[in-house]
Parts: C-alpha cells; structure tokens; sequence
C-alpha cells in the first residue's frame, strides 16, 4: 500500500467510528440561505469565480496548457478525419541548418517543440518562429518548411490525426517553380 492509500483507509476509519458519515459532513462554504460563506464572497456555485476555482482545482498538481484552439497557424479551420481515424506521433531531430523540403499536411497536425528552435516559412504568409515549450497546429494546405534556426539540435513532437486515406507530409515543389517562365 502507498503512504497516500494508508491515510485514506486512516481517514475513513476515523470518520465511521465517530458516527459521522462522508455524505452528512456540512459544507461549509455554503451558509443555510445558499449564499456564499464569507471566506469565498465570489464563489457563488455556477458563478465565473466558482468556475474558475475548480477549473485551478485539478487533479494533477502542475499543469501548463500548451495549445487550445480550432485554427492552424495558417488560418485553417480544423476539421477530423471521418473514416479509418488513426493517431501517429513522431518525434523529429533536426541538426542545426537542417531544411525540411517543401511539404504540405493533408491531416492535422499538432506540433510541440520539445528542444530547440525551428523557423517555418509559410507560402504566401511569410516565417513564424517557434521555440522550446511552444506548440501549434501546423498548416495543413499551405506549402512551408522547417528550418533548424538554432545552435543546437531541434526536437519536435509531431502528432498527426489521420483518417480519410490522408497522408501525413505530402512534398511539394517550392512555391513559384512550377509557374511558367516569362520570357
């Protein structure tokens, strides 16, 4: 049994033989009228303060939301495959200088830089800079690639949502090679 196990079943023994029952404890942060306890004047159940509360009140000690959002950094509206839907992860390491050829997404892709940084060329947008720590949903229709802009090595998770006979990178020529030439 864990330390944590332990002082539970202490707890729960505790409270049986005092007669008192977990579901009868009062609630203290709840004066009989139902308005808040003085201690909490904001918290108010279903109030923004009251969300905002349980929101913090998580069950896992240190969390940093990464990335929330329905966009890719292109603009994209994401949409999720509907047929034969799949899950791959990758991780890619990129030597400082390295170049990714020119690709596109046909799945989105959510992206978090996990050492390093790598600037991205977007055609038609221009370069987005991303660093350690950073994450996004990378374009899916837009051309671009990936430059290893640090001085050490660059790693980046790489979790596509697959489905819809999509394939995750699909190269492409670099923007304006395949125009006719003006003579």
């Amino acid at each position: 049994m864990t330390m944590s196990l332990k002082k539970i079943i202490v707890l729960l023994c505790v409270i049986a033989s005092a007669g008192a029952a977990p579901g009868f404890a009062a609630d203290k942060s709840i004066t009989p009228d139902g308005k808040p306890a003085p201690s909490q004047p904001a918290a108010k159940p279903g109030s923004q303060a009251a969300q905002k509360a349980e929101a913090a009140h998580s069950t896992y000690e240190k969390v940093r939301e990464v990335l929330s959002g329905d966009l890719t950094v292109a603009g994209e509206k994401v949409t999720f495959p509907q047929n034969n839907p799949s899950v791959k992860a990758l991780v890619i390491t990129m030597d400082p200088g390295e170049v990714t050829g020119w690709h596109k997404h046909n799945a989105p892709l959510f992206g978090y830089i996990l050492e390093g940084e790598i600037t991205v060329t977007y055609d038609g947008i221009g370069k987005k800079l991303y660093r350690q720590g950073d994450g996004m949903l990378e374009a899916m229709d837009v051309t671009h690639r990936g430059e290893n802009t640090g001085e050490g090595p660059a790693k980046i998770l790489a979790v596509f949502l697959l489905g819809d006979d999509a394939e995750a990178v699909v190269e492409e020529d670099a923007p304006g090679a395949t125009e006719p030439k003006v003579q």
